[in-house]
């Protein structure tokens, strides 16, 4: 009995081995890709559909149908089959829309869904095993900045028909829209519009018409961002200098494109050598020089040493919101104390014993204006020999000088003296200058001579003379007096001949020749 149950059971196996059931593998994965996320309308155009298939049944057959509907609501399908023996991965793949048919194409703006069934082996449930998606537009891009091309594409149109093209954003139409277009004589439209530099950003709509009427119409958005500003580099008029000169800075900028940039400005940025204290230049264009042009002073109380110029990142604006550089721009040079120029004189060419020197110095920086603040003193030499300690001199603003002054005395040697002036301040600027003048020493006074004693003698019996005369008028008879008075001044007269006689006065001018010819003759030290 058992006997005759089992040999119906193994002719039933026997049978079910002899055909080739399809079999569905367990925990196939499946994943779909599109050639291209996103293209333009295009008769020529092919977008590559890709299945792959892992962890398949090698030998089992497999079979799928692609389906595609376009925006306009239409379903376009093709087939392809992998046969076994193949191995647990492969690939599957259709071109859209050469594959699907006379009615597909690329035509319509919007989504294109996609989807993959499997029609063998059979799925329990639903066929669909993938699915995904690709864009097709009017532009070649979503997002532009400004100063790009934007490149306008279509198809289907009356061939050699004329195209209305519309640019407009919430604010209206765009300048210079609409405007007129003609088809080629496939029906293609093609445009390419540059974005002015100013148009404001935000969403624009692309808007085209002609015949026939489009359903979906050709109708997309897209938006507009600020374009970047590109400086290549930063050119100084010095990559060393002292304190107190003036650096020079210029640069060019250029949008994407090449096109120049002339409007906007930028605050360069300097940073001292201790790589804190920092200043800010401002640049703009001159049309003269046809770049971006500023110029900084540093000052005499800067950090001296290694210096750094940079135009920051985004800092420079046109104007409209375009910015850049997209990375920093930078420039170094170096500063160094200032040597100051010093001049100096006094208020006359020679001096004596008693004489007030007057010292001037003009002291100037390197950039060319006065040195106003600091320490500046003046030392004396007689040959090597210092005369006295440093006289500090002050600033006078009315005369833009340093000013000070030394009174000659009678220990001070006579001859050339050199007056040094030497500049200076805590900053570690420093000049020095110098003049010279001479003092001469007065000679003593000459001995007194018989001359001295002559005229001694000649006052003294002129005194004596009057004094008779005076006792005369005062005791005498007044006839008396008079004949006393005639003969005293008669005596008077007499006395002043013999003196004449004497040749008085010839004698004096003689000695006094004579003494001056004594000096003259005595050599000096």
């Amino acid at each position: 009995m058992r006997r005759y149950v089992l040999l119906p059971f193994l002719a039933a196996l026997l049978f079910v081995t002899m055909f080739d059931f399809p079999v569905h593998a367990l925990n196939e994965t499946y994943s779909l890709t599109a050639s291209v996320a996103r293209l333009q309308e295009s008769n020529t155009a092919r977008v590559l559909l890709t299945l792959n298939v892992s962890n398949a049944n090698t030998f089992s057959n497999y079979a799928f149908t692609w389906n595609v509907k376009d925006p306009g609501g239409t379903v376009h399908q093709a087939t392809n089959t992998t046969n076994a023996p193949h191995a647990a991965s492969f690939v599957e793949s259709v071109a859209y829309p050469g594959k699907f048919g006379s009615g597909a194409n690329l035509a319509y703006v919007g989504v294109y869904v996609v989807w993959v069934n499997q029609t063998q082996p059979l799925v329990v449930g639903s066929t669909g095993v993938a699915s995904g998606q690709f864009q097709v537009g009017l532009t070649d891009s979503l997002s532009y900045q400004r100063l790009l091309p934007v490149s306008i594409k279509a198809v289907n149109y009356q061939p050699n028909g004329n195209v209305t093209i519309k640019i407009s954003s919430l604010s209206g139409l765009v300048t210079g829209f609409p405007l007129n277009k003609t088809a080629d004589n496939t029906g293609l439209l093609s445009y390419d519009w540059l974005i002015p530099v100013s148009l404001p950003v935000g969403d624009y709509t692309l808007t085209l018409t002609g015949i026939p009427v489009k359903s979906p119409p050709d109708v997309q958005s897209f938006s507009i961002t600020a374009t970047n500003v590109t400086i290549s580099s930063l050119v100084i008029s010095r990559s060393l200098l002292q304190t107190s000169q003036t650096e020079d800075f210029r640069f060019s900028a250029s949008y994407p494109g090449g096109s120049q940039v002339r409007t906007g400005s930028v605050n360069l940025r300097l940073v001292e050598a201790d790589g804190q204290t920092s200043h800010y230049v401002t640049m703009a264009y001159s049309s003269g020089l046809n770049a971006f042009h500023g110029t900084f002073q540093i000052p005499l109380s800067s950090e001296v040493g290694p210096w750094v110029a940079t135009v920051e990142v985004n800092s420079f604006d046109d104007g409209y919101g375009n910015k850049g550089p997209i990375s920093g721009v930078l420039k170094p040079f170096t500063v160094s104390p200032a040597i100051l120029t010093v001049s100096a004189i006094t208020n006359y060419n020679n001096y004596t014993i008693g004489n007030i020197v007057v010292i001037y110095a003009s002291v100037v920086t390197p950039g060319g204006y006065n040195f106003t603040s600091g320490t500046v003193t003046a030392t004396t030499y007689h040959s090597s020999s210092q005369i006295g300690g440093p006289l500090i001199l002050f600033y006078d603003q009315s005369r833009g000088k340093w000013i000070g002054s030394y009174t000659v005395n009678s220990t001070n040697p006579a001859g050339i003296w050199q007056i040094q002036v030497n500049a200076s301040d805590i900053y570690g600027n420093m000049g020095q200058g110098s003049t010279s003048t001479l003092v001469t020493v007065a000679a003593s006074p000459p001995q007194q001579s018989s001359t001295f004693n002559y005229l001694l003698i000649a006052a003294l019996v002129l005194i004596a003379a009057l004094a008779i005369i005076v006792s005369w008028i005062i005791y005498g008879r007044k006839r008396i007096l008079r004949k006393v008075l005639k003969v005293d001044i008669e005596a008077i007269h007499a006395e002043a001949k013999k003196v004449e006689s004497q040749d008085f006065f010839k004698k004096v001018q003689e000695q006094l020749k004579q003494q001056r010819k004594e000096n003259d003759g005595t050599p000096k030290g």
